[in-house]
């Protein structure tokens, strides 16, 4: 299948996403629950389109406790509420009985959903009208909860799965867009290295695994602060262990001393107030490290 044909497909799942999206943030819907493997954009793509909207939202990352998620509910009554890797959620009884009320249909038609939380001072009631955006790893089905049927009832349920052919289509698509400063020939060239080593160790190609790592890699040694050459840094990051260098490591140790030096100005200046001060400070420790260094460079047994 060609490559433009992969990236039409995949782009007609981000398209659904997004209507999905929609649909929670109109009103049309109270919830959207997202799943997939990881690394695929599944949290890019929904902060992504609710920033480009201007919709308000809260995003959560990780556990969230039954009185966290009710305070972030109070705290966004009216938002997008996007809760990230929600497995945790799932497991506390209280989270869940929060999240069906906030998933719940008003039976006068409105939007205002009450969700109540009762505490040791008495109950509290939030009139909720916004949305719940909940994004996992794992299929709704599987965090094996008995009010999970019930929870799966309220919201749409949307599988991310992209073939390995679709994945590189969309990073070649990033590659082209000249992401983060990079030139798009040079991404170009990092997005088919890196799809050739996964394909070749059997790793899993991911947008993540490209624009979290590949990419970085390939910055730092076009920088000049990388010792080794980034098909190198690649290919270790791919087998997640060490590889035999395929290019000769550089020296950079003048790097590390530039900033030490920068360092060293900047504690200079923080101290001393006026330029001759400064001068005669930056003469001073310099000569002071000199002179050491010749001193122990004589004398092996000082270490300095």
């Amino acid at each position: 299948m060609s490559r433009e044909r992969c990236l039409q497909e995949i782009e007609a799942q981000y398209c659904l996403i997004r209507d999905r999206l929609r649909g929670v943030w109109q009103g049309h819907k109270t919830g959207f629950y997202l799943f997939g493997p990881p690394g695929i954009s599944k949290t890019y793509t929904v902060v992504k389109f609710l920033e480009d909207n201007s919709i308000p939202f809260e995003h959560v990352l990780g556990q969230l406790t039954g009185s966290a998620l009710f305070d972030a509910i109070e705290e966004n009554p009216d938002g997008v509420l996007v809760l990230d890797d929600v497995s945790a959620i799932f497991k506390e009884p209280k989270a869940v009985q929060i999240l069906l009320a906030a998933l719940g249909s008003p039976p006068d038609g409105s939007r205002v959903r009450k969700v109540p939380y009762r505490t040791a001072r008495g109950k509290k009631v939030v009139n909720f009208t916004g949305g719940i955006v909940a994004i996992s790893n794992l299929g709704i089905d599987e965090h094996r909860n008995d009010v999970i049927a019930a929870l799966a009832s309220r919201v749409d349920v949307q599988k991310l799965e992209p073939t390995p052919e679709q994945v590189e289509a969309m990073i070649h698509k990033i590659a082209m867009e000249r992401p983060a400063g990079v030139a798009a020939e040079e991404a170009v060239m990092v997005a088919d290295f890196l799809a050739e080593e996964c394909r070749k160790r059997g790793t899993r190609l991911t947008i993540r695994l490209f624009v979290d790592s590949a990419l970085p890699d390939f910055r730092m040694w076009k920088a000049g602060v990388a010792e080794n050459h980034w098909e190198d840094l690649v290919q270790a990051t791919v087998a997640r262990e060490f590889v035999p260098q395929r290019h000769a490591a550089r020296d950079i140790s003048h790097q590390d001393q530039s900033g030490v030096d920068r360092r060293q100005v900047l504690a200079i200046c923080k101290e001393f107030a006026t330029p001759m001060e400064r001068v005669r400070a930056w003469k001073e420790q310099n000569e002071a490290a000199r002179t050491g260094s010749a001193t122990n460079a004589g004398n092996p047994r000082n270490p300095g």
